[in-house]
């Protein structure tokens, strides 16, 4: 499995750094491509467009939204595990930036994703991500991390 994550934004806490780094380590084919984050409102068209041109040609594309639809881990570890088998071995997560994520971005997404009916900081929620795919991939191995 290849996991590109596109995310809006830098990170700037070196504690949140750290952490990423602890879980993208212990994983052989994840990378995360940062797309600068627009002052206001009106840039979201413009991220989005910056994030379309990062999407993978053959990619099935998770997008991270508050309308999206909840898995819980075993589930999203399934969910990985069968678009890796029928589909695509290539996936990507997009995360967007304080704006949310353009509709032509939504629109072109294979699934909208909710972690939470709650707002998160994007940065943490790359955190967030990062280990509930680090799970996933321990649950489809029978590895004792997820209990």
């Amino acid at each position: 499995m290849k996991v590109k994550i596109i995310a809006v934004g830098k990170i700037k806490q070196p504690e949140i750094i750290t952490l990423i780094g602890k879980y993208t380590k212990q994983m052989k084919s994840i990378s995360i491509v940062e797309i600068p984050d627009e002052k206001d409102e009106t840039g979201m068209e413009k991220e989005g467009q910056q994030i379309l041109s990062k999407i993978d040609k053959d990619a099935f594309v998770i997008a991270l939204a508050i309308e999206g639809k909840q898995f819980d881990s075993k589930a999203f570890a399934e969910l990985l595990n069968n678009t890796v088998s029928h589909q695509t071995s290539t996936i990507n997560f997009i995360i967007g930036g304080s704006w949310g994520l353009s509709n032509e971005v939504k629109q072109k997404s294979d699934l909208l994703l909710s972690f939470s009916k709650m707002t998160f900081p994007h940065q943490l929620m790359r955190l967030v991500l990062v280990e509930q795919i680090y799970r996933a991939e321990a649950i489809l191995k029978n590895h004792p991390y997820h209990k």
